[in-house]
Formats: C-alpha cells, sequence, structure tokens
C-alpha cells in the first residue's frame, strides 16, 4: 500500500465530497424524505470516505497505478471548477479522466 497516495486520495476525496455537498445543500428542499437519509449518509464526509477507502483507486488495483492516481488527479480538478449546475447535467461525462477513473472504480 502506498501511504502517501492513501493520504492524498482521501484529501481530494474529501474535497469532492465536500463540492457535492455543497451542491446539494442548493437542492435539499426537493430531495423527497424517504432519500434524504440515504442521501446524507452518502454525502456526510465520513461516509464519503469511508466509501472510498474501499475503492479500487484507494487501493491502486484494477489498472497501472501511476494512471489511476494521474486520472483522479485530473478528474478533480475539474470537478472543482464545475459549478453545482455542470455536476447536476452530468458534464463530468464529458471528462476522460473521469470516465477513466469510473472505469477503475467500477471494476472495468
Amino acid at each position: 500500500m502506498n501511504l502517501e497516495w492513501q493520504n492524498e486520495s482521501l484529501s481530494l476525496t474529501a474535497e469532492i465530497c465536500g463540492k457535492y455537498r455543497e451542491c446539494a445543500d442548493k437542492e435539499w428542499k426537493s430531495i423527497p424524505e424517504n432519500l434524504k437519509k440515504f442521501t446524507e449518509g452518502r454525502l456526510e464526509e465520513t461516509q464519503c470516505q469511508k466509501r472510498f477507502r474501499e475503492s479500487n483507486a484507494y487501493k491502486l488495483i484494477g489498472a497501472d497505478p501511476l494512471a489511476i492516481q494521474t486520472a483522479y488527479k485530473e478528474c478533480h480538478k475539474q470537478i472543482m471548477l464545475f459549478s453545482c449546475k455542470d455536476l447536476q447535467e452530468g458534464k463530468i461525462e464529458t471528462i476522460n479522466a473521469c470516465v477513466a477513473f469510473q472505469k477503475v472504480q467500477n471494476g472495468n
């Protein structure tokens, strides 16, 4: 395991979770009551970190470790530049690094 990567990737993940949380807060009123707990659990920082710790990217498996790190850093950078509207419109799917990273995470 690469401790430096684990620390860095958890930091990037915290920022991404924060961004999504910030965007979700604006829409919170429109989320049906029965879904709020589920959504909150996924956006809540410790849950978000926990899910990432179980991921292929965190463990650097499923692709070349350097490619995983590069894709995640580039995807993170793009997510942080996006507006909430961009994220809601699924613009993340237009970023090659994010698509590549998603494939690693999904084990494809």
